[in-house]
């Protein structure tokens, strides 16, 4: 008897010795209970305002809790404030480039921490269209070829912000010098002779030129795959109705890519604005034509084109 209650004596020890091996097992198998409870992860159009709210912070640590930021996949995306978790350069948020952004947020309260993890996937839209803060509901309603008059300021926009631009026709420093603006007179098709090329596959999308007269019709944006001379061909429709001075456009639904190196003209049926500038060349031919004969020299003719080699809108 004695025999058989230390049998079973040792018998239920070693059973609970087995199950208490068993239970700590499944412990050290238990996720840390504060790695994902309060992950962020959302989409948003790209380009979006800097300090638009992405999410507000949560935790389950209890206490006055402090978040930090500690990781992000692109250097610059996030900000953390007072409301929560924030777009800090909107810039990065541009979906050609990439299309999500990732990183990490460190919460504590002195003794404990739980981190929370980002993902954000960037949507993709018309970039064009998303720089257009005043034009963009004439951009949208504008047919296929349609050239929509915008902002000098939205011009400028696209050209600093949409990727992989190029400017064509007169040089930046050409549009600003000093130098009064003449008027040089219209019914020709003109083009300027410089190192403003277009590289190979551009889609041209906006244009901006000077106007000498009011209600002006029928300018017409012209681009030639050959040389300065041309031959020229139409790029969309004419211009719609504008006036004197400096005018700005876009074109709706650019979809055809430059077979090799582009370069860039107008047809001007009224007077249009020049500048002086010694060694300057351009040419040019009378009429709405798509062959440019004849040469001038030391004048500039206002015009300028932006086209990108990517292209970015529907």
């Amino acid at each position: 008897m004695k025999c058989n209650s230390l049998f079973l004596s040792l018998l239920m020890v070693f059973t609970l010795m087995a199950c208490s091996s068993e239970n700590n097992d499944d412990t050290n198998d238990d996720p840390d209970p504060f790695e994902t409870t309060n992950d962020i992860a959302r989409s948003i159009a790209e380009y979006p305002n800097s300090g638009t709210l992405l999410s507000s912070l949560t935790s389950d640590l209890s206490g006055e809790v402090n978040y930090t930021l500690t990781f992000e996949s692109v250097p610059g995306a996030f900000a953390i404030t007072t409301a929560g978790l924030t777009v800090a350069d909107w810039l990065v948020y541009d979906y050609e480039s990439r299309t999500n952004i990732t990183g990490t947020i460190e919460a504590s309260n002195g003794t404990e921490t739980e981190i929370l993890s980002i993902d954000i996937e960037i949507d993709n839209v018309d970039d064009i269209w998303a720089f257009l803060h005043t034009s963009g509901d004439a951009y949208l309603d504008a047919e296929p070829g349609e050239w929509v008059p915008i902002l000098e300021s939205e011009y400028n926009d696209l050209a600093n912000y949409l990727a992989m631009t190029t400017k064509s026709g007169a040089l930046d420093s050409d549009l600003i010098s000093p130098s009064s603006i003449s008027s040089s007179a219209g019914n020709v098709t003109i083009s300027t002779v410089n190192d403003q090329i277009m590289p190979d596959g551009s889609y041209l999308f906006a244009f901006k030129y000077y106007s000498w007269v009011n209600n002006s019709n029928n300018v017409q944006v012209k681009l030639s795959e050959g040389n300065f001379s041309g031959p020229f061909e139409d790029v969309g429709m004419a211009f719609p109705e504008h006036d004197d001075e400096f005018n700005h456009f876009v074109i709706k639904g650019a979809d055809t890519p430059t077979d090799g190196e582009g370069y860039l003209g107008m047809y001007a049926p009224n007077n249009y604005g020049s500048k002086s500038k010694s060694g300057a060349q351009w040419l040019f031919g009378t009429g709405n034509t798509s062959i440019l004969p004849n040469s001038g020299t030391n004048f500039v003719p206002l015009y300028q084109g932006i086209s990108t080699t990517l292209k970015q809108w529907d």
